[in-house]
């Protein structure tokens, strides 16, 4: 989304540059450097032309550049609120420039002319370049330059606005650059005046402004729309319409009444109306980002917090020793000091993700023997399992959301996106979401080149042997109206997204 709101956010810019030549400082640049101030060193002319192109593009790159830096320090809160409002202000200015209404608010200034008599002509025309560059130091031409500026501020990224701001530099100098040089020919004259004579070039300019404008608009609108979908992001967390995730090498994030904020600490969790992340070595518990008063609890000693599930009343933490001892267990919202240990392994990876619903937790435990999803109720302290296999299938990432149960099971054959009821005697009606090769690989059964003696590998109706899909399916959320599930690529973990299945 970024790459191409820098392409159309440039081209505009690059035609708001070139509308700015219709402004009273545009035609005196093009006498100052055309003339040379009646000096007939074409040295001159050369020497100045070139300043004046630095300092527009330098303008540019300041102004453009500069609001997307301001944009970026002052945090990624409110992504999505902050691109649908430049969103609208680009179908704004689209339109206003599209109608060509009179530009509002104008700045009815123009560049100092005491510099062409009391400064070396390059000097000069360098810092002519710079004002015109800079953008609101002088007349403004198309309701654009506004909108690129608060789109710029919203892009929080510094690419965009430097692009934007060098391609206004080129679009205010290039004017300059085509006729001041011929300025004295019949062509260079006939050129400023076809430039003086024809203000309909100009609405022409300021229409392909606009739909440079109406094409930065629907991007900005599918990024607002794309908030709540984050790439490189992991373990996804849903409640009451929020969303919270993990990003890849980062902190977590909240996306909550259409906006998007960046929170202090890492492993979000949502449930019951509460936010839970680790922060500083404890996990920190509110009910919001504006609660005043939010409890911390500290973290095991010597230990490693991993993951987190909350609701109404429990947190359940998984975290690991540096022995390698891996440990899930309840921590009473009421009274912290109580914790109800759940499970415990001394092999990596063993113990899956937590998720709970009210008072029951739900996690999937694997290892070489068989896989399954288990359940305990915390208040009564009652366990069950929900799915169990004793080989060639493992079940992973269960989430429970009002009685149903969401989870990945996976075998040589596929890997599938299941929802249904958490009891075991209805896992023959779970409802397939999603399905994608299994990531194992397939042996064919016999060896190249000898005697097949009739063996051949199972049979899969989706795919062949040898080498498993590309695509590896992970943590999961549930919502009464979507699920959300984690996929990475195979061996890059880092490129993890967060897919969003509407159910319908």
């Amino acid at each position: 989304m970024l790459s191409l709101l820098v392409v159309l956010g440039a081209l505009t810019a690059l035609l708001a540059g070139i509308a700015g030549a219709w402004s009273p400082c545009g035609f005196s640049m093009v006498d100052t450097i055309g003339t040379a101030l009646g000096d007939a060193r074409r040295t001159v002319m050369i020497l100045a032309t070139a300043t004046f192109t630095v300092g527009a593009l330098a303008g540019g790159a300041i102004t453009f550049g500069g609001l997307s830096l301001l944009g970026e320090l002052l945090g990624h809160g409110a992504e999505g609120l902050r691109d649908a409002l430049a969103g609208a202000l680009a179908l704004a200015a689209a339109f206003a420039d599209w109608r060509g209404w009179k530009i509002a608010p104008q700045i009815r200034r123009q560049v100092p002319e005491r510099w062409r008599w009391s400064m070396p002509l390059p000097l000069a025309c360098g810092l002519y370049g710079l004002l015109l560059g800079l953008g609101f130091t002088t007349f403004v031409l198309s309701f654009a330059v506004w909108a690129l500026a608060g789109i710029s501020f919203a892009a929080d990224s510094a690419i965009f606005g430097v692009a934007v701001g060098v391609a206004f530099g080129i679009g205010r100098a290039l004017p300059v650059l085509w006729i001041a040089p011929r300025l004295g020919s019949e062509r260079g004259d006939r050129a400023l005046e076809r430039l003086a004579l024809e203000p309909r070039l100009w609405l022409g300019l300021r229409r392909l402004d606009a739909i440079g404008l109406g094409a930065c608009a629907v991007v900005l609108a599918g990024s607002s729309a794309l908030a709540a979908a984050p790439n490189f992001a992991t373990d996804p967390s849903t409640y009451g319409g929020s969303l919270a995730w993990q990003k890849i090498g980062g902190d977590g994030y909240l996306f909550a009444r259409s906006r998007t904020v960046k929170l202090p600490g890492r492993l979000p969790a949502l449930g019951g109306g509460k936010l839970a992340y680790v922060s500083h070595g404890q996990i920190v518990i509110s009910a919001g980002l504006s609660s005043s008063s939010p409890v911390t609890i500290a973290r095991p000693a010597n230990a490693t917090i991993d993951a987190l599930a909350l609701s109404a009343r429990w947190l359940v933490v998984r975290d690991h020793t540096t022995t390698g001892l891996a440990n899930l267990f309840a921590v009473s919202l009421r009274h912290p000091a109580r914790r109800r240990y759940l499970a415990g392994s001394t092999t990596p990876g063993a113990i899956g993700r937590p998720t709970i619903d009210g008072a029951t937790v739900a996690w999937a435990y694997s290892d070489a023997q068989h896989s399954g999803i288990y359940a305990e109720n915390l208040r009564t302290g009652v366990g069950s399992v929900l799915r169990l296999a004793t080989k060639n299938v493992q079940y992973s990432n269960p989430a429970l959301d009002e009685g149903r149960l969401l989870y990945v099971q996976t075998d040589r054959c596929a890997q599938q996106l299941l929802l249904g009821l958490p009891s075991d005697s209805a896992a023959g009606h779970d409802r397939v979401l999603l399905s994608l090769p299994s990531t194992v690989l397939r042996d064919p059964g016999y060896q190249s080149g000898y005697i097949q003696n009739y063996n051949s590998a199972s049979l899969c109706s989706k795919r062949k042997t040898g080498a498993g899909g590309t695509t590896t399916l992970g943590s999961t959320a549930l919502t009464p109206a979507n699920a959300y599930v984690s996929e990475s690529p195979v061996g890059d973990v880092d490129r993890t997204t967060i897919v969003t299945i509407a159910l319908g």
